[in-house]
């Protein structure tokens, strides 16, 4: 069990290396994905503060509303009272008290609805905010990871080059030896044909100054030297 254990927990971490790997070879679209989810969640959440502050006008519309009929009947009940009609004004006044009830539930109403944008505007705006840094970040790291690449192509491609011109030195070193070992192949065949036909004994001769006739114009010179110091029979 404890070996097949190990088995699984290893399968499990080769797993998580894949995955974290291809989590990382794909880090840029993935980043870019999360942004649009949090673009389209961000106007899904304009989306609904629109709808809220919509209900909060209507809500602070009905309370206007609820306000001009309870003065209206205010003013009725007031009249009533002026002619004695007390039984009139006292269902004027059953009537403003469940206006007056309406008004403060839709009140209450509106509060909430007021509140909640004032929550959902401030939550909208920091959202905006952190996308607008985040897509700025974004843009930060894509160029550097253009130029990061560009600078692993540059070294690729001078790594290359090195090689190359490595390739190169040694081809050239291949070259100058085998005409080395040439030059010296010729050389002695040379001194072989020389034994043969008698030359490189003229060859040692004249370089032990034996048989070698001089010629040049010293030589010449210093004859010409002698015979003139020579006296006349």
């Amino acid at each position: 069990m404890s070996l097949l254990k190990k088995i699984v927990t290893a399968l499990r971490g080769g797993a998580s290396e894949v995955g974290e790997a291809i989590v990382d070879s794909q880090a840029l679209r993935i980043l870019d994905q999360e942004i649009r989810d949090a673009d389209n969640n961000l106007i899904d959440a304009r989306n609904q503060l629109v709808k809220i502050m919509a209900k909060h006008k209507t809500a602070q519309q009905r309370i206007t509303e609820f306000d001009k009929t309870i003065g209206d009947w205010e003013q009725k009940a007031i009249a009533a009272l002026d002619k004695g009609e007390e039984g009139l004004a006292h269902e004027c006044a059953a009537r403003i008290a469940d206006l007056t009830n309406q008004r403060d539930s839709e009140q209450a109403l509106a509060d909430q609805f007021g509140a909640s944008v004032a929550t959902l505007t401030a939550t909208v705006s920091k959202t905006e905010a952190q996308i607008k840094g985040l897509k700025q970040q974004v843009d930060l790291v894509k160029a550097r990871e253009s130029v990061q690449r560009a600078q692993v192509s540059a070294a690729s491609a001078t790594g290359g080059a090195n090689g190359s011109l490595e390739t190169a030195v040694g081809s050239l070193d291949r070259i100058k030896k085998r005409q080395s070992e040439r030059a010296a192949e010729l050389e002695a065949a040379a001194e072989l044909a020389g034994k043969a036909d008698g030359s490189d004994l003229e060859a040692r001769l004249k370089a032990a100054g034996i048989g070698a006739s001089n010629s040049g114009a010293d030589d010449v010179l210093a004859r010409l030297k002698a015979k003139a110091a020579k006296p006349a029979e």
